[in-house]
């Protein structure tokens, strides 16, 4: 059976909150009675991170900006995300982990998402994808070694950065 448009976007909707919702359960802090276990109590580690054009060699896109988080779960071998942009020249195509320090350029670390297209003006995005447990541990370890990147249309080598701290 074929669903509609509006049905298809519907599950989506439905899916990116149940997406965010289940990044925000494990985030939620732990009661005065201890009785809540925390992100980290379940080996999770969780990011927020400050997108911008600053920290990119070629300008990058210094009139946009962008949020996102990220839950890393080693055990189950995901990492969710959710990333909010505005301001964008072009459209959003690629979202990665990169490996390298603040201030260097490394190569994609991790695919978040590949070959899209989002409205770069304003738009959000949420999902989780497989990523071998090495890899997360290794950013896990060593946060700073790793940055998130944002790839548009019109800066294919990179519109905004943040780097894990």
């Amino acid at each position: 059976m074929q669903l509609s448009k509006g049905a298809r976007i519907m599950g989506r909707v439905g899916a990116l909150v149940a997406s965010a919702s289940s990044m925000l359960v494990f985030a939620g802090p732990a009661s005065a009675a201890g009785d809540i276990a925390t992100a980290h109590e379940y080996g999770h580690a969780q990011f927020s991170v400050q997108l911008t054009g600053n920290e990119i060699r070629d300008g990058g896109d210094r009139d946009g900006d962008a949020v996102a988080r990220l839950d890393l779960d080693p055990e189950n071998e995901r990492i969710c995300y959710v990333v909010t942009w505005r301001g964008l020249d072009g459209d959003v195509t690629d979202f990665h982990i990169h490996s390298g320090p603040r201030h260097n350029d490394g190569p994609v670390f991790v695919d978040l998402f590949n070959d899209r297209r989002f409205d770069g003006d304003r738009h959000t995005v949420a999902d989780c994808v497989h990523s071998d447990e090495s890899k997360i541990r290794a950013i896990i370890e060593e946060p700073s070694d790793y940055y998130l990147m944002l790839h548009t249309t019109a800066h294919h080598a990179g519109a905004l950065r943040g780097q894990l701290d």
